[in-house]
């Protein structure tokens, strides 16, 4: 029985990680679309922050640690562009700027309600395309013919 109870507990446990918390002045993202008609025509998703366009880059390559996300900045709005189920009152869709990366040229999407299995989603500023940069060795790309 004690057994039994120590796993319930353990995991109970499993995958609630700390994050940066939302800021009370947090940005309300709204997702845009990039199409890629230079490469393939492909569509992806995009956030606009301090006059920057991020666009779809990568995943994590490893497991994910919540000293990854530098600090919360915002949340994503859910309406017809970002999610099935639109409800201006969530704010569980969180974006962080990144660890170790100074200038910004990444963030990060994170979604608050999911807590296992759940793989952060990385966007990469538009502007860095072609130019060889840092890339935090924990950001995977998913090989977009948009950033090769």
């Amino acid at each position: 029985m004690i057994v039994i109870m120590v796993c319930l507990f353990s995991m109970s446990g499993c995958g609630k990680q700390k994050y940066p918390p939302l800021p009370q002045n947090a940005n309300a993202f709204k997702m845009g679309v990039f199409e890629d008609a230079e490469h393939d025509s492909a569509l992806y998703a995009t956030i606009e922050y301090n006059g920057r366009l991020y666009v779809s880059y990568g995943t994590i390559s490893s497991s994910y640690r919540p000293e990854y996300a530098e600090k919360c900045i915002g949340y994503i709005i859910m309406d017809e562009n970002s999610s099935s189920v639109v409800d201006p009152d969530n704010k569980d869709r969180r974006i962080y700027t990144v660890s170790g990366d100074p200038d910004h040229n990444f963030l990060m999407e994170y979604d608050e309600t999911i807590r296992l299995m759940n793989s952060p989603t990385f966007f990469r500023a538009l502007y860095t395309n072609g130019k060889d940069i840092e890339i935090p060795g924990f950001i995977d790309a998913l090989g977009y013919d948009l950033w090769f």
